[in-house]
């Protein structure tokens, strides 16, 4: 019985082979990396339009509640629960330096994230009339930014003077609650942040200006609110979290109008 030569593959049938899975292989992690890029992306967006919808709640509530004080023009509350103005990064890095992995007690959480009243900010509208046309210096003179312009109670400076943190900081979930210790990395970016500004809106009603033809009036009560939100915000070890500089990694941006009660 003679067998008959079996035939291999040849050196081109075997790179032709490896070429064909290699593109395959190549599509196919693409396809991932793109579905993982879509993933936080969306992530990202719901994160902001949950943000968005509890800004404007607040603000709202808040514009219908102006505080009388004797010392000027009143005063208007924001807080929003679970951001913090006075993180201090630097107790958060000394706890897991000495692998205390126990459930945060309330005192700790208040010492690490600071008080709700610590958390709290108060505001006046702006009076003078937005005019786009204005430098950047002069704009930024008829709004108000918050929280680096936040007051107390009483109308004055809530940082004493210094330097007030850019961002409201949203710790996770994990750190209100309790598990702080669980898979924290300060360069993950898993934190949120945001800031707003507020200036007079350009809209008019109906009533004519008074000895000026064809010119209505402004409508005194509404207000622009321009809110941008961060994903992440950046600290040094030694900082307090007074003086943190936030990266400005902006995911979102938009605008909305309210109306205030004076």
């Amino acid at each position: 019985m003679h067998l008959r030569d079996k035939r291999g593959l040849t050196l081109t049938e075997l790179l032709i082979a490896m070429a064909i899975f290699a593109l395959g292989g190549a599509s196919i992690v693409a396809l991932f990396l793109a579905n993982a890029k879509l993933s936080a992306q969306a992530v990202n967006m719901t994160r902001a339009a949950e943000i968005t919808r509890n800004v404007r709640s607040y603000l709202t509530s808040s514009l219908t509640r102006p505080i009388s004080n004797p010392n000027g023009a009143p005063l208007y509350r924001f807080d929003y629960p679970g951001a913090s103005l006075k993180f201090r990064p630097a107790l958060l890095l000394q706890r897991e330096a000495t692998g205390n992995q126990t459930a945060l007690t309330p005192d700790e959480l208040a010492e690490m994230a600071g008080k709700p009243t610590e958390n709290t900010a108060y505001f006046r509208l702006p009076t003078d009339t937005f005019d786009a046309t204005l430098e950047l210096g002069d704009r930024n003179e008829r709004m108000v930014e918050l929280p680096d312009e936040g007051m107390d109670d009483t109308g004055n400076n809530l940082f004493d003077g210094g330097i007030g943190p850019e961002v409201y900081r949203l710790l996770p979930d994990t750190m209100r609650d309790s598990a702080i210790y669980r898979g924290y990395d300060p360069d993950d970016r898993m934190f949120y942040s945001f800031d707003f500004s507020i200036r007079r809106s350009v809209s008019r009603g109906s009533e004519m200006m008074p000895n000026m033809l064809g010119q209505r009036v402004f409508l005194e009560d509404l207000f622009v609110v321009h809110l941008r939100v961060y994903r992440g915000f950046d600290y040094r070890e030694e900082n307090a979290g007074t003086a943190v500089e936030n990266e400005r990694n902006i995911i979102y941006e938009t605008s909305f109008m309210v109306a205030a009660t004076r």
